[in-house]
């Protein structure tokens, strides 16, 4: 079960991810329950951020795909 959750960020991102394609959106939202979830586990930092990536490579969000976002290509 989803449920909205409300986050403070950079006009600019904000903008990014407004104007993202929906699938794009739901890329990035997969990263951020992702990152969320990982936080409260008694993980390293390092280990967090590498399932992330993992999990967004999965996902299809390449590193090109990210940087073009937060490019507003």
């Amino acid at each position: 079960m989803l449920k909205p959750i409300t986050l403070e960020v950079d006009e600019a991102i904000a903008d990014n991810f407004n104007n993202a394609t929906i699938e794009h959106r739901h890329k990035i939202q997969a990263i951020v329950s992702s990152l969320l979830y990982y936080v409260n586990q008694p993980d390293s930092l390092e280990n967090i951020v590498k399932e992330i990536r993992q999990e967004a490579f999965a996902n299809g969000l390449t590193s090109e795909i990210l940087q073009a976002l937060l490019n507003d290509e």
